[in-house]
C-alpha cells in the first residue's frame, strides 16, 4: 500500500517549512498529496491575509467602571484589565503566592450556596428595580399631564332645572346637554335627593306630552354623564326625567319620577 505524506508534515509545508527528503520525494510524484498541500496552503494564505482586520478595539474606561460597580468587585480589580497597568496588576496577582496566614477560612457549603443565591438575587432585583423606577416615572409624568391637560368641557347646547315631583318634595337637580369636541352629545346630571330604598335611579328623555321616552341609563351617584344617541331629536325629546325604578326586572318607566325639567337652549 502506498504511504502518503503525514498530515502534520503537509501542514508544516503549507506554513513554509521544508519537508523531509522522503516526504518531499513522495510529494513530487503523488497528485493526492499535492492537492492536499495546495488546499492547506490556500487556507494559510487566507488566514494570513485577514490578520488584523478583526482586531478588537479596547472599550472606553467607563465600560469597565460600570462592570466593576454592577458586579460588586473589590479594589484589587478596579483598574481596567485591558490597559497596560491593568494587565501588569493581573499578572502580578496570578504569579504572587498568597501568604498562609492570609488564606480565607473554608466556607461551609450552605454559606457558599447562600452567597450564590444572593448574587443571583442582585442580578434579578437590580434590573427589576430599574424597570419599576422607570415605570413609576412614566406613570407620574402621564398622571401629571392628565391633571394639567385642559378638560374637554364641550359646548353647552341646552340646560334644564330639574324640579321635584309631589312624592319627592325637597329633591332637586340640573341637567346640561353638551356637545363634546368629538361631536358626541352628552347629558350631565346633578341630583340632590334622598336615597332610594330597594330601587335605582334611571335617567330618561321624554316628550313634553310624555307619549315617548328614551332611557339613557342608571344614575349610580349624585352626578353622572350619559351619551345621547346621535339619532335622538332633542327638539322632540326635550324633557329630562329621573325616576325611581324598583328592582323587578321591568325595563319600562315605573311612573315614579323623582325630578323632571324641560330643556332650554
Amino acid at each position: 500500500m502506498e504511504q502518503h505524506c503525514d498530515t502534520g508534515a503537509l501542514a508544516l509545508g503549507a506554513l513554509g517549512e521544508a519537508l523531509e527528503s522522503d516526504a518531499d520525494a513522495h510529494l513530487r510524484q503523488c497528485g493526492r498529496c499535492q492537492h492536499e498541500l495546495a488546499r492547506m496552503t490556500a487556507t494559510v494564505s487566507v488566514a494570513r491575509s485577514t490578520l488584523g482586520e478583526a482586531e478588537l478595539h479596547r472599550p472606553p474606561a467607563h465600560v469597565w467602571q460600570n462592570v466593576h460597580r454592577q458586579a460588586g468587585l473589590g479594589d484589587a480589580v478596579r483598574t481596567d484589565p485591558l490597559t497596560t497597568e491593568g494587565a501588569d496588576q493581573r499578572a502580578a496577582r496570578e504569579t504572587a503566592p498568597m501568604p498562609v496566614d492570609e488564606l480565607p477560612p473554608a466556607a461551609p457549603v450552605a454559606s457558599l450556596a447562600a452567597a450564590r443565591e444572593r448574587r443571583g438575587l442582585r442580578r434579578i432585583v437590580a434590573p427589576l428595580t430599574a424597570v419599576a423606577a422607570a415605570a413609576a416615572l412614566i406613570a407620574g409624568v402621564a398622571f401629571g399631564w392628565q391633571a394639567l391637560a385642559p378638560r374637554d368641557t364641550g359646548t353647552i347646547l341646552a340646560v334644564a332645572a330639574l324640579d321635584a315631583l309631589p312624592d319627592w318634595q325637597g329633591a332637586s337637580g340640573s341637567a346640561e346637554i353638551v356637545e363634546r369636541g368629538d361631536g358626541a352629545r352628552v347629558v350631565r346630571i346633578a341630583l340632590d335627593a334622598p336615597p332610594v330604598s330597594g330601587a335605582v335611579q334611571e335617567v330618561w328623555l321624554l316628550t313634553p306630552e310624555v307619549d315617548g321616552l328614551i332611557s339613557l341609563g342608571l344614575l349610580g351617584d349624585a352626578r353622572g354623564e350619559f351619551v345621547i344617541p346621535a339619532e335622538v331629536d332633542l327638539d322632540r325629546y326635550s324633557v329630562v326625567d329621573i325616576s325611581a325604578e324598583p328592582l323587578d326586572g321591568d325595563p319600562s318607566h315605573s311612573g315614579d319620577s323623582i325630578v323632571r325639567g324641560a330643556l332650554e337652549s
